[in-house]
């Protein structure tokens, strides 16, 4: 039987629409301060600044015809925060009217630890610096900084120096935190959500790899909603609030398309030593930790080791674009629900393996994956 073709054609006669250009000139700077800057000669410092003139000279910039009033624009008009901005006009060495990227990182330049209330006063600091930069009215591309907020895969970006790190609460009467920081008058509440979204695509693979992974990013991103209750109005027992077609909104740490939500027990992974960071937008990040042996494809890994947050740290795991509903829960041991054949045959949406997933021409089927016992789906094949 033939199928309807699928993919970029959305069959004969019908045309993807074409991204406005406000939206080209968005994913282009985030492209190029997140990831490419080394690589296409753009020199970026080590908390992911550039210079705006350096960052128009690029040649996909360039062919575009970019102009300085579009990359404010991009700036100011981001929905989800994605870039910082400095103004920084030629002055004598004395005078000081801004804020410089050695200014906001300058206490963490001897200490990888951001304390709360230090993180909290560098993105206030980050906000006011940018909204400053924006009021400026000056012409001259040079006399402006411009970075990504999050999202790096950059390795020079020292990205941790500009987020704040999560911590529990410290026991009762102690005023320490899990990491020995005093934290009594500074600590922030921890978000009661925290979860990443996924594709059918990338399911199967995060299973049979026993956790998340950054894949070619310095972090995992994490989203601070929807809260479960939204998806599950009903209970963990319940029904799941079937995403409708065409659904979108802002979400910062997630696609408002994706189609499998992954809850994390915040607690239960920063107490196992799980790192966690909030980016100045309110994103959730995590590098993970070492999860154990190499698996195939893994070979240019640090140590030969996998970084990642592992299946004792998901909470819930919600199907919600087709209805399944709940995959995996940590209350009854992990997995429920047996990987259907087309979630294993399934495509990314945006043409890829799916973030999570292997990619490339030689990519073998993913293994089956049975409810077995809560575990048991550490031991499939690893990728």
């Amino acid at each position: 039987m033939s199928h309807p073709r699928r993919g970029r054609d959305h069959g004969r006669g019908e045309r993807r629409s074409e991204p406005g250009r406000e939206v080209v000139v968005s994913k282009a700077l985030s492209f190029i301060l997140r990831h490419a800057a080394e690589r296409e000669g753009v020199k970026i410092d080590s908390h992911g600044y550039a210079n705006v003139a350096d960052v128009l000279a690029w040649r996909k910039l360039k062919s575009l015809k970019v102009t300085l009033p579009e990359v404010l624009d991009a700036v100011r008009t981001s929905d989800k925060q994605r870039f910082g901005l400095l103004y920084k006009p030629p002055q004598p060495h004395h005078e000081t009217t801004t804020i410089a990227p050695t200014d906001l990182c300058e206490q963490d330049s001897h200490d990888s630890t951001t304390t709360p209330a230090a993180a909290a006063a560098t993105a206030t600091a980050t906000a006011t610096a940018t909204a400053q930069a924006l009021a400026a009215n000056d012409p001259e591309p040079s006399h402006y900084l411009i970075r990504a907020t999050q999202g790096h895969s950059i390795k020079t970006v020292e990205a941790a120096s500009l987020l704040q790190k999560l911590t529990l609460p410290p026991p009762s009467g102690t005023g320490t935190g899990g990491d020995g920081h005093d934290v009594s008058s500074s600590a922030t509440p921890l978000p009661d959500t925290v979860v990443h979204g996924t594709y059918h695509a990338a399911w199967p693979s995060i299973l049979a790899y026993g956790g998340l992974r950054c894949m070619s990013r310095n972090h995992i991103h994490f989203a601070t909603g929807p809260v479960l209750s939204s998806v599950l109005p009903e209970g963990r027992e319940g029904s799941v609030v079937v995403t409708p077609p065409g659904a979108s909104g802002v979400i910062s740490g997630m696609r408002a398309d994706a189609q499998i939500l992954i809850y994390i027990d915040l607690k239960r992974a920063l107490a196992a030593g799980v790192p966690f960071w909030r980016s100045e937008n309110g994103v959730i990040l995590s590098e993970g930790v070492d999860l154990g042996v190499a698996g195939e494809g893994d070979a240019g890994t640090e140590a030969g080791g996998r970084k990642g947050v592992g299946l004792e740290f998901f909470d819930i795991v919600v199907e919600r674009k087709n209805g399944l509903g709940v995959l995996w829960d940590r209350e009854k041991g992990g997995l429920v629900q047996e990987t259907p054949e087309w979630m294993l045959n399934a495509k990314n949406p945006k043409g890829g393996a799916g973030r999570g997933g292997a990619r490339g021409k030689g990519r073998r089927g993913a293994p089956r994956l049975r409810v077995e016992g809560p575990l048991d789906v550490i031991g499939a094949n690893d990728i």
